[in-house]
């Protein structure tokens, strides 16, 4: 009890050091903190932990949360590198055929650049292009995107899917539904771990149950790290 009450005593002093920023630990606070716990119970080390502040444990999980993915995603040491993308003439070329025929879809934009220029181009391919180059014109006489949320009025709802990480770096998924016209939150889904077919439709579930359905749904998938 009295090195538990001395190491608390010593960590109020180390936070007393600076009120602006966040004190700096000398050689000294280092082997008194060690020596100390050497005459703590293990079942109590915990409640003695050092005070951190918030945006310092938010900046470890951050970086664990990097190294845990790079871990997991990045390719092997020693492997030979991948093919490379297309390069910028077929993107072009890729991008003008769909400002010509903008009705056109992904398909048939690789079948119409290998019977054109006998280039032979997959059709996932050709939407990665033109998801990241090409952007439709703004200037059409249809209605815009306020005014068909102001028609739609409680009678639209969106669906967005995202993957969080928590405390203990444990993946979950989060399935928020929202009304467009009044920013209100339906509902929330959370999984842990992977998520398939019936696991998201249990989520959606979930998140409107007891809720009056709408007449239409927008499905908005992407992913956000957060904690």
């Amino acid at each position: 009890m009295i090195a538990e009450s001395a190491l608390i005593r010593h960590q109020l002093l180390i936070l007393n050091r600076g009120r602006k920023r966040a004190p700096n630990l000398h050689f000294t606070d280092r082997i008194t903190a060690g020596l100390l716990t050497l005459f703590i119970s293990q079942a109590r080390i915990l409640r003695s932990a050092i005070v951190l502040k918030p945006s310092t444990l938010l900046g470890l999980h951050n970086r664990l949360k990097r190294r845990k993915y790079r871990m997991l995603f990045s390719p092997q040491r020693g492997r030979r590198p991948g093919p490379k993308g297309p390069n910028q003439k077929l993107i072009d070329a890729v991008v003008a055929m769909k400002r010509r025929n903008p009705r056109w879809g992904c398909p048939r934009i690789a079948q119409q650049m290998a019977l054109a220029f006998g280039v032979e181009i997959d059709k996932d391919i050709v939407r990665r292009v033109l998801s990241s180059h090409y952007r439709p014109a703004s200037d059409s006489d249809g209605p815009s995107w306020l005014t068909f949320l102001g028609h739609a009025k409680d009678s639209l709802w969106s669906c967005d899917l995202f993957r969080c990480e928590s405390a203990i770096l444990r993946t979950h998924w989060v399935l928020v539904v929202m009304d467009q016209f009044t920013r209100r939150i339906i509902g929330f889904g959370v999984q842990c771990g992977n998520v398939d077919g019936a696991a998201l439709c249990c989520m959606f579930r979930r998140a409107i149950c007891g809720k009056i359905l709408p007449r239409y749904l927008i499905v908005i998938p992407k992913e956000v790290f957060m904690v």
